[in-house]
This record gives structure tokens, C-alpha cells and sequence, in this order.
């Protein structure tokens, strides 16, 4: 999909945008002359990223739907709000994590976290796909992770989450191939979006998150991907490597590295 193509008038779809990956994907592709449907939980946080970009690209119209995409109202108000647009890109970005042992993680927050992770993604994908068969164009930009590539144990239903999302993304991108519409995988390592923080729990000594990345690349390279019809893109070398490591390895092993990786500290 060219990046003349996302020029044309049309409309971009964000989740998760009232910060982070989300709030810098609204104003990219508002530099690109699509017009927005904004979706966050904090209404506060959601309107400051819409008069922002307002400012910065005045020809775009920027609309905001406040909800929580871990429950059925939340989608149906966005997938109702949707109806009847010309979609031509999506950016599948809302999400969270959690982590500890599985076993002492609290079963309400997993069941949210694939509610929002997985279901949201599954059912906005097929809320925007047949429109953009249909016209022969548009794109899909689902925002997996590097833990994607292998077991992370510690972070366990969050890893899986976005194994799902990779191995769906790679999916449709194979179904899609050809038609003027592409789907593609971002994942990036652990950036600074404030994802970390949302844990609930200090990841600062772990090898995974003692480092973090600037959102602002990871942002250009997954729309860089997303314009080249990409399938996955991992961006940064050493995310590259070990994501490579991961997929090589056989399973138990990767688990094993990762979860020595990710181990809390005081797991011993």
C-alpha cells in the first residue's frame, strides 16, 4: 500500500491513543491528510491528543470515542461509529499488560487483558476488513510485541496475547496479499509509552525492561512497513536479534531464557 494512497481522503482509526504508540500515531497520520477516530479510556488524556493534533494539521477532522474496549460497549459504540466510513487505515495499538507468576496474578485482569488485547483487535479488524476489500485498498496495523516470538514466562498471558496477534496478523496478511490491502505486525522491544508503569510492579532490574526505547521510531518504522506491504516489522537491531534467537530455539529453551529474563526479583 503506497503512502499516496493514505493521502486520499479517507479515515484513520486509533485505539489506545490517549498516549504512547497511540498518541504518536494520530499525529502521523494526520500529517498524512486522513482524518481521525481517536479511542481511549481517559477522556482528559484523549481530548489533549485531539486539540493537539487540531493544531498541527487544522484541514484534518479529528473525532474522539471515549470507552473501554475490554467490554462490549465499548467496541459496539466504536464499530457503530464507524459505519458507513471509508476506512483506510487501522491501527490495532490499545492494550496492557500484566506480570508475576501466573499463579498469583489476579484471573479478573488476564480476562480483561485478552478482552483488549485479543477480542477488540479480532472484532475491530473485521468491522474495517470487507470495506477495504471491497474499495482495493486500505491497511491494518496490529502493535504486537517481541515477546511475540517466544514464551515469556512472568508475563505469561501477555506474551500469548501477542503471539496471537503476530500469528493473525501474518495470517490475514497472506489472505489479503494482492488485494490492494495489507495487514502488518509491528513489534517492537520495551519502549517508553508508559506501559511499564501500568504493571503495577518495579521491572527496572529485569534484562527485558532495564532499557527502553523512544516510541517515536518505533512509530515511523511500523507506517514505514505498513506503506511496503510488510507482513512483521521488529524495529532496532538488538530487538531483531533476539526475536530471531527466539524463534530458533526450541521452546522450552526460549522459555527458559526468557523466564530468567523476566524473573521477578524476589523469585529466586
Amino acid at each position: 500500500m503506497s503512502k499516496q494512497r493514505h493521502n486520499e481522503t479517507g479515515w484513520a482509526v486509533v485505539t489506545g491513543a490517549s498516549s504512547g504508540l497511540g498518541a504518536i500515531f494520530a499525529d502521523q497520520l494526520a500529517q498524512r491528510g486522513l482524518s481521525l477516530v481517536l479511542t481511549g479510556r481517559d477522556q482528559a488524556r484523549l481530548s489533549a491528543v485531539a486539540q493537539r493534533v487540531g493544531q498541527t494539521a487544522p484541514d484534518v477532522d479529528v473525532e474522539r470515542v471515549v470507552g473501554d474496549l475490554g467490554t462490549d460497549a465499548g467496541i459496539d459504540a466504536l464499530v457503530a461509529r464507524l459505519d458507513g466510513r471509508a476506512i483506510e487505515v487501522l491501527v490495532n495499538n490499545a492494550g496492557f499488560g500484566t506480570y508475576g507468576p501466573f499463579s498469583e496474578i489476579d484471573a479478573g485482569r488476564e480476562h480483561d487483558l485478552l478482552a483488549v488485547n485479543v477480542d477488540a483487535l479480532v472484532r475491530l479488524t473485521h468491522a474495517v476488513l470487507p470495506g477495504m476489500l471491497a474499495r482495493g485498498r486500505g491497511g491494518i496495523l496490529n502493535v504486537a510485541s517481541t515477546i511475540a516470538f517466544q514464551p515469556g514466562p512472568y508475563q505469561a498471558t501477555y506474551g500469548a496475547s501477542k503471539a496471537f496477534v503476530l500469528s493473525l496478523s501474518q495470517a490475514l496478511w497472506a489472505e489479503t496479499r494482492g488485494s490492494g490491502v495489507t495487514v502488518t505486525a509491528l513489534c517492537p522491544g520495551p519502549t517508553r509509552t508508559g506501559f511499564v508503569d501500568a504493571l503495577g510492579s518495579d521491572v527496572s532490574h529485569t534484562a527485558v525492561y532495564r532499557r527502553l526505547a523512544a516510541p517515536e521510531p518505533v512509530v515511523a518504522a511500523g507506517l514505514r512497513a505498513l506503506d511496503r506491504g510488510h507482513a512483521v516489522v521488529v524495529p532496532g537491531w538488538r530487538n531483531r536479534v533476539t526475536s530471531t534467537g527466539g524463534r530458533l530455539m526450541s521452546g522450552w529453551l526460549s522459555a527458559l531464557v526468557s523466564g530468567r529474563m523476566l524473573r521477578p526479583a524476589e523469585v529466586s
